[in-house]
């Protein structure tokens, strides 16, 4: 297993929208398997995200045991892995 630092690969206002962008976030992971395969080598992508609504406890975004790199993106359609708010 190896963790990434996105701080390597994004800038700045990469960094702060990434964290709430489902879609930046598959993006990321994509991106991330294209340079590994450059390598010869074929990656499994998983995130573990959190994320604090209107200051509410953090919460799972990202269900952490899908591997991203293998999913598709389809627009106009919810996708599992984006996880749901529980409201409290």
């Amino acid at each position: 297993m190896e963790y990434i630092d996105k701080k390597k690969y994004l800038s700045i206002k990469q960094l702060r929208a990434i964290s709430s962008k489902p879609d930046m976030i598959w993006q990321f992971s994509q991106r991330l398997k294209r340079e590994y395969a450059k390598k010869g080598q074929d990656v499994q992508v998983f995130v573990d995200s959190k994320v604090s609504v209107n200051g509410r406890p953090y919460q799972q975004f990202i269900d952490p045991k899908v591997d991203l790199a293998n999913e598709k993106w389809q627009h106009f359609k919810h996708h599992d892995w984006i996880l749901p708010s529980k409201l409290d």
